[in-house]
This record gives C-alpha cells, structure tokens and sequence, in this order.
C-alpha cells in the first residue's frame, strides 16, 4: 500500500488491486466562498491525480467525508473520468452530500453507516459516522495488503477509538485532525491577550486530543493532515498570522507529540502535497514541491495571496440603498423562517442581533421567547449575542450559493457575546437549516433524557456523572481528569467542574457529579 499525500486532508492510496482517493481538494478557488485555501499550495497535484485516475487499470473509488467544501471539491470532481469512478460516502440523515455528488452522474455510488463495511478487490473501506446534530463529518479505514491505514480528518471520534482499535486490530498509519476550524475565537471581539489565551487553550487541547488517539490506536506512523487551511482574503489574511492562533502548523504539532509521547513506538512525520509513503515500512519519498517551513511561512502566504489579489478587489462595492433594504427584508424573512422550526425557542431568553457590517443602521434582533425578528437601531441590552457580517457575503447564503454552516465557516463575520458562554441551541440556530432545526432540537431533548451513568476517577476520587455529554451526547466514560478536578469531553472537550456537582465550564449544562466517596 502507497499513500500519497494531495493536501489538506486528500489521499490517493494506491494497493495491490484497487484505487482510493480520499478527499480530494484541489480547485484553485478554495473553499467557502474563497475563505480558505489549501496550505500549502496543491493545485498543481491536480493533473497528477486526473492522470492516475485515468491511467488505472485497477478499480477506482472515491471516498468523500462530508459536504465541507474543503473535502468535497465538486469543481475537480468534475473534471474526472466520472462515468468509471465509484463513490463510497456516509449515510448521514441529510443528504446533501449523496445529492450533490448524484448531479455529477458517476458510475456508482456505495453509501455506508456507521461500522458498515464495503469489500473493494484485494481488500475492504470501513466508515465511522459523526451525525450527532450540528457536527457532520466521517472517518475511513481502509485494509489492504496487510496494512491499514485510519484516516479519521477531522472527524470527532474519540469516545470510540478505543472500541475501533480493539476490533479491527493493530493500524499501519493513522491520520487525524490537529488543527482548529471553527469561528471560536476566530470571529470574536476580544482583546489580544484574551484572543490568544483561549487560542492556546484549545490549541493545546487539539494536541492532547491527537496524542490520545495515537495512545489508543498504536499506530506505526502518524500522519499530520486536514489542517491548516490558510486565508488569502485580505479581511481574513491575519488570521494567517500572531502569536498564538487555533491555526497550528505540523511542526508545532509534532514538536509537542515528541515530549509528549516521548516513550511511544510511534513513527511521526510531516509530509508535503505530492509525498509518498510506504504503509509497510513507513519509508517516505519526498516528491512534494511546495515545501514551506516555518521561517518563510509568512512570505510564502503573502506571495501566494498576491496571486488573488485582483480577484478579492472585485467584491468590495458596498449595496445601495434599496439593495440593502431588500436584502434585510429576505434575512429577516429567513431568520424568521429559521425560528418557526425551532421547538425549543423558548429555552433562549438572550437576544441575537444580526446586522450588516458595510452598511450602518441595518441590524435586526431576533428575540427567541416570542419568535420575533424586528428591525431596530441600537443594542440596548448588557446580556446578548450579536452577528455582523458584509451584506454581499450574507447574500450569498439568501441565493442558496451558500448553506448557513457554510456561511460559518466564511469567517467573515464579527460575533459577541454578553456574557461569555457558549450556548449550543443559538449555535445550532445559526448553523442549521430550516429544516434540521426540529431534528436538531429533540436530539438534544434525547440527549437529556438518556439517565445512564458511570463512574470515573479523578484527583484520587470516585465520582458519578451523566455517561453522555450535553453538547452532542459524545460518552463521557472515554474522558479523561484534568488539574484533578475537571472531567474533559474526549470529542469536543467541554470541561465539566467535579467539585461543583459536574458544572460545565465551556458552555450551559452540567453532568450532574456525585462524589461516591461521600457516601
């Protein structure tokens, strides 16, 4: 088994008898609205990847995780030999995925849940589901020429690892996730040193959660992928860059396994696009072109941005009068539609205010109680969320160019909250379409009713909680104590306060804690 590196989170594996590619994101218009851009560059892989696909004489697959545009690349995936290519996706509840992979006509599509198997020649493709509410994503195991190969990109399952690791045996290569994807803290209004300490924090936390997985499974070599992207816009490139940010480069990863794992049998590499490796022997062939290190990081994101500059200049014309007016009349309209099919609206007493940063006086406030979106002028609450965000970008999302989550994931807005918790029904409001809102909203209510327990140690005790976190019901019982007090979430980790009956720290809800030694 050959795997070779395309970027980002994309594989071609090359076995004895067959063909996978996983992954594949290529297209040089990146991904969310332009947003994100593959780090390193790897356009240049695509006529490699188009070549091998149609130069194989061996049966080709394509394996797509979830609709991420940084994983499904419709634009490269169109320009592939498609009428021979056999697609192997997840079976999640919303199918947005099988349905837009169906408008391109390949010869077959093989949708898979969780744990389900798929046998491909000399071989077989196992699929890991995370379909648990506002996350949707999947992992891939692949077990060919006696090795295997765990590919988990950013998928959130590490409450299960355990169980993978103990059925199907000792894993060749492992590649999983290590850095951060989410509009926390990248959007929000704090100061720097405040920014930089919760980007430390949850950058920290990535790591720890990669060296965990690499723990439990024992892989031979650990591969760095799905992450950074990189930010070329010029209202996002500083994301690129300070101090401390939840965008890691792999050496800072791999500088921490390296104490981190300091006794462990694992064999941890940095790749670039376009590298090979040997599944059996861990050897690499370094064929990749675009090698960055950290030194030249910051040039190498100016030049490459450089190269878009004229296309970014191209949307920065503010609306016109009338054209903003209509415009917060259709969001108004779809915010409104968004709150009908929101069951447990009545749970929010806070306000979310949603307006346009390029123009002044257009800001709406979405009061939940009530199920009301009015127009108003100020924000006179000290308690509130609020959303800004360039009245082009939101009309992408209103032409159905962009799906909210995707919209999310633009980074184009500005957030605030008063106070600062996180509240999982306003971020599943905001993500969601319409008509995931009631689905969304009684697997939380699912999530709350499941009374199972277990117990756990921590700073020398014994204590009870609920098994399943309140956020998106990952198993508890798979966590793990910090500073001897805290029990973390092992997928999203949410810390929880032992000493104060299980009080979350991350965000609303709690666990429920009892101290058994108090009994």
């Amino acid at each position: 088994m050959q795997i070779t590196y395309i970027g980002h989170a994309g594989f071609l594996v090359e076995t004895e008898q067959a063909l996978l590619v996983m992954d594949p994101w290529l297209s040089p218009e990146g991904a969310f609205d332009s947003a994100w851009f593959q780090f390193p560059c790897n356009h240049h892989l695509a006529p490699f990847v188009r070549e091998k696909l149609r130069a194989a004489t061996k049966k080709v697959f394509v394996y797509v995780s979830h609709e991420h545009k940084d994983h499904f690349d419709p634009n490269f995936l169109k320009t592939l030999p498609i009428d021979d290519l056999t697609f192997i996706l997840p079976e999640f509840r919303r199918n947005a995925l099988r349905a837009g992979l169906a408008e391109l006509a390949p010869a077959a599509i093989i949708s898979c849940q969780h744990g389900e198997e798929v046998a491909i020649p000399g071989g077989s493709v196992k699929l890991y589901l995370d379909d648990s509410g506002i996350n949707r994503d999947s992992g891939v195991l692949l077990r060919a020429d006696g090795q295997t190969f765990l590919n988990l990109n950013d998928c959130k399952l590490n409450d299960e690892l355990s169980s993978i690791s103990k059925s199907e045996g000792p894993i060749s290569i492992l590649s999983c996730q290590f850095s951060g994807a989410t509009w926390h803290p990248t959007c929000y209004e704090y100061e720097p040193e405040e920014y930089q300490a919760i980007s430390r924090k949850k950058l920290l936390n990535k790591f720890e959660m990669v060296a965990r997985a690499i723990e439990t499974t024992s892989p031979r070599v650990y591969l760095p992928s799905a992450g950074p992207a990189c930010f070329l816009d010029p209202s996002l490139i500083h994301l690129n860059f300070g101090p401390v940010t939840i965008f890691p480069r792999a050496p800072q990863l791999l500088q921490y396994l390296e104490k981190r794992l300091a006794n462990g049998g694992t064999r941890l590499l940095e790749i670039m696009p376009g590298d090979a490796i040997n599944a059996e022997t861990g050897q690499v062939v370094e064929q990749g072109t675009e090698r960055v290190n950290d030194a030249e990081f910051e040039s190498y994101i100016r030049a490459y941005a450089s190269r878009y500059g004229d296309y970014f200049k191209e949307r920065q014309t503010p609306p016109s009068e009338d054209a903003a007016q209509e415009m917060l009349a259709r969001l108004s309209a779809a915010l409104g539609r968004k709150l009908a099919a929101f069951e447990l609206h009545d749970r929010l007493a806070v306000p979310l205010y949603f307006g346009f940063s390029d123009v002044s006086g257009y800001l709406l406030r979405i009061d939940f109680p009530s199920r009301t979106v009015e127009r108003v002028l100020t924000i006179p609450e000290s308690d509130y969320y609020s959303l800004m965000t360039p009245s082009w970008q939101i009309a992408r999302v209103l032409d159905g160019e962009l799906t909210w989550e995707e919209f999310a994931l633009t980074f184009r807005v500005r957030l605030n909250r008063k106070p600062d918790v996180y509240q999982t029904l306003i971020q599943g409001f905001l993500l969601l379409e319409p008509e995931d809102m009631n689905w969304f909203c009684r697997r939380l209510l699912e999530i709350e009713q499941n009374r199972q327990r277990t117990t756990i140690e921590a700073g020398g005790l014994r204590y009870s909680i609920d098994r399943y976190c309140p956020h998106q019901g990952a198993d508890l019982s798979q966590g793990w104590a910090d500073e001897g007090r805290f029990w973390t979430c092992p997928r999203h980790r949410w810390q929880f306060a032992l000493d104060k009956e299980g009080e979350c720290v991350t965000g609303k809800g709690s666990i429920h804690a009892v101290c058994l030694e108090n009994e």
